[in-house]
């Protein structure tokens, strides 16, 4: 399963956000992505699942609202398993 996370920061406009997306295999065969946001420092978050055919259509959607974020002014924040930064 892939993850990308992301948090919005803007205290002028009290914007303290979090979003998560994730995408891969369901136990029937089929793909999901999965998006979860909330508020930074609190307990309750939301969810929102769908479910593709095939792994190339859930990872178009999944870029798809990767790019959505860094659009509304997300920031990613730590880097995918099996990646490493220069220097590590």
């Amino acid at each position: 399963m892939s993850v990308r996370r992301f948090i919005k920061v803007d205290p002028e406009q009290s914007q303290y956000r979090w979003y998560t997306i994730s995408w891969g295999p369901t136990l029937f065969g089929n793909w999901a992505v999965v998006r979860s946001w909330g508020r930074i420092g609190t307990s309750w978050a939301r969810c929102k699942s769908e479910v593709f055919e095939d792994d190339d259509a859930a990872c178009i959607e999944a870029e798809a609202q990767v790019k959505r974020r860094l659009r509304r002014g997300y920031r990613l924040v730590g880097l995918p398993p099996g990646r490493r930064r220069q220097g590590q």
